[in-house]
């Protein structure tokens, strides 16, 4: 059953249950590719919920922690379950700043489209080439927020996500032990042999790598790691079970540099692939616009 776009984004207190705590429903995702509706509902106890993107993310808690690297936002969504939840630190590429990220690449409204139980963390990252990198330490990072939000942090493994010349950030944190997945959105850059080391120093790692503008470099990346899975062009719809559970995945992505981040598409698609528990009653996929 579809609903109306604007009903959609209008919003339902029905997509929570009010008076108990909502249970986790995991929305089985296709076995192979399909089209799918761009604008879907969810299915909760025999009714369709509308999904709203706007009360996922303020239903969730936000902190903006000050600290003297620069600015850190932090998101979790209003079920966030630590015992099982993930860490995923996404780290924005060039000519903007982690602020500017937050809300010009709407990286809440992403984070909840996911819906997975995560703890989001964006911290400030280089806005140029010549800008030092706020924070080469990952531990660092991390202690910082767990000092300043008063929640617990997450039990689950640590993924970190860099776009373009997030790159410099994330070769800085290979070396932290627990750092399990790297997803390269369009950030093949620099030392790109660093990835394959730090993938085969532990069966647990696990790396995605999206290209675009940086196709030849992410040519000869899946060229020198065997068992890479191939995918030509972004899926419309999702990823099947094959691709979100490759150890290495690489996309040749047809979106475009800044629209992988912008377009509020590819972003929540990866974090579906992160192995982390499904926890909203919501869509699998809805528009942002």
């Amino acid at each position: 059953m579809v609903v109306g776009l604007a009903a959609v984004l209008a919003g339902s207190a029905a997509a929570y249950a009010p008076a108990a705590k909502m249970r986790s429903v995991q929305l089985k995702l296709p076995a192979a590719r399909s089209k799918v509706s761009s604008v879907e509902a969810a299915v909760v106890n025999d009714a369709i919920v509308p999904l709203s993107i706007p009360k996922l993310v303020t239903d969730g808690q936000h902190w903006r922690i000050e600290s003297r690297r620069g600015p850190v936002h932090v998101w979790v969504p209003h079920t966030y379950e630590p015992k099982t939840a993930i860490t995923v630190v996404y780290v924005h590429g060039y000519w903007i700043d982690v602020d500017g990220a937050w809300r010009g690449h709407r990286l809440p409204e992403q984070f909840a489209l996911s819906g997975i139980n995560a703890m989001f963390i964006a911290p400030e990252a280089p806005a140029d080439k010549y800008q030092a990198v706020a924070w080469p330490s990952l531990h660092a990072l991390l202690a910082t927020v767990v000092s300043d939000i008063g929640v617990p942090m997450p039990k689950g493994r640590v993924v970190a996500i860099g776009h373009s010349g997030a790159f410099r950030t994330l070769e800085q944190w290979l070396p932290n032990q627990r750092l399990d997945t790297i997803v390269l959105l369009d950030a093949a850059y620099g030392d790109t042999w660093g990835y394959r080391s730090w993938l085969y120093s532990d069966r647990s790692h696990r790396l995605i790598n999206v290209a675009d503008d940086t196709l030849a470099a992410g040519d000869r990346l899946s060229k020198v790691m065997p068992g890479t899975i191939v995918i030509d062009g972004f899926p419309d719809d999702e990823l099947t079970d094959h691709e979100r559970t490759a150890r290495i995945l690489y996309i040749r992505s047809n979106l475009g540099h800044m629209p992988l981040v912008t377009g509020g598409h590819a972003i929540p698609t990866l974090l579906r692939a992160l192995r982390a528990p499904r926890i909203l009653t919501a869509p699998i996929r809805t528009p942002l616009d």
